[in-house]
């Protein structure tokens, strides 16, 4: 058992030593890894011979390994072979780079550096992307512009230099972006004098931070007429009917009653005082009122040129304001606390018109950014 025992930890030790020095990793030919726990190991123990030996070999092996890769490439046709030529010079140069960084390691390899190569690599692969983007602007379409704009974000990852990006990527993200009208929502009233100002302020808040990040920006109707805007797509919210404090008054008395409440006292024959326990009731009453907001937003989105829908949906909303006052005649004492406050109190007026409004179009609030969220969801930079 003790012989197992010391073989198991033997064991254990040795794959633990493999791991912190790479040679595990550099089995497997996962040379990135191989001498990144290597070269860590040396900086803190310079001496350490399996790591010693491990980098030697990791890094012979590994710059092989991207040099015949890029040796490949060099014959290859496809214009992407920049892309791969670019990564290979640049996992070179990072294994160049930590090296630097150890004196230790500096004693066992003399790494290549091919900052020059890299750089040339990234120029290439910049101006392929280039050219797709260039050729995806030319169909002048809100899916080639989309395309050309992540192909000209993309060059900028091989080349933080070039020319005149800026301009394109505003241009590729204008033409991507889709222009969405959105139109006042109207009002049928001829009692009540209400408004939307409220209402409309926090949709239109909202598409402003949605539409930061995405290929669609969202105008008001004056906004699109200042500065000539031929929209997309138009979004109308119009209801379709909707009603204000519907009132209901409903009261319901009941009888309450306590059991062993002091009612009294009285003296016994030795003049010793005692209470007198009793049931006492009362007859409460206690009434609700109920002014309900209901309604039906139709909320559409449509092609602004041929003006057919691209998505309808009929958006319910009910909000229900509450009240309720009570009375009583008997013995307060028969009442619960709940009871004795709700008769304190007095029956209130209802909210006005404008007030109800609100409550009632809140509601529909949080169905309009959704809808609004999924229709547009694809459209992400």
């Amino acid at each position: 058992m003790k012989t197992f025992l010391h073989t198991l930890m033997a064991l254990m030790v040795l794959t633990i030593i493999g791991c912190a020095t790479g040679q595990n990793a550099l089995d497997k030919g996962n040379y990135e890894t191989a001498l990144d726990r290597a070269i860590n190991r040396l900086q803190s123990n310079p001496d350490n011979k399996k790591s010693q030996e491990v980098l030697k070999e990791g890094y012979r092996l590994a710059a092989n390994y991207h040099m015949d890769y890029i040796r490949t490439l060099r014959v290859n046709n496809d214009p992407n072979k920049w892309e791969a030529t670019y990564y290979q010079y640049r996992q070179l140069n990072s294994y160049y780079s930590q090296i630097q960084r150890c004196p230790a390691c500096l004693n066992l390899v003399r790494p290549t550096s091919y900052i020059t190569e890299e750089q040339e690599a990234g120029q290439k692969a910049a101006e392929y992307q280039l050219s797709l983007g260039n050729e995806a602007l030319s169909t002048n379409t809100i899916e080639g512009g989309r395309r050309a704009f992540r192909h000209f974000h993309l060059a900028l990852n091989f080349d933080r230099n070039l020319v005149n990006i800026d301009s394109l990527l505003t241009d590729a993200r204008n033409m991507g972006t889709i222009k969405v009208l959105v139109e006042r929502i109207p009002i049928h009233s001829r009692s009540l004098e209400l408004t939307n100002e409220y209402f409309e302020n926090r949709i239109l808040e909202y598409l402003d931070g949605f539409s930061q990040g995405r290929f669609v920006q969202f105008f008001t109707r004056d906004e699109a007429e200042q500065i000539d805007l031929q929209p997309d797509q138009i979004i109308s919210m119009v209801f379709d009917d909707f009603v204000l404090g519907q009132t209901t008054i409903e009261s319901k008395t009941k009888i309450v009653s306590r059991d062993s409440v002091v009612v009294g006292q009285f003296k016994d024959k030795e003049g010793v005082s005692h209470n007198v326990y009793n049931t006492v009731k009362a007859e409460l009453t206690v009434n609700r009122k109920t002014l309900s907001s209901q309604g039906v937003m139709n909320f559409e989105i449509r092609d602004a040129y041929t003006g057919r829908i691209l998505t309808n949906r009929k958006l319910p909303s009910q909000d229900v304001w509450l009240h309720e006052w009570a009375s009583f005649n008997g013995d307060e004492r028969a009442l619960n606390k709940d009871e004795i406050a709700m008769s304190k109190g007095r029956e209130l007026p209802p909210p006005p018109p404008q007030t109800l409004f609100i409550g009632f179009v809140d509601r529909i609030y949080d169905q309009i950014i959704g809808n609004i969220r999924d229709y547009y969801r694809n459209s992400d930079l």
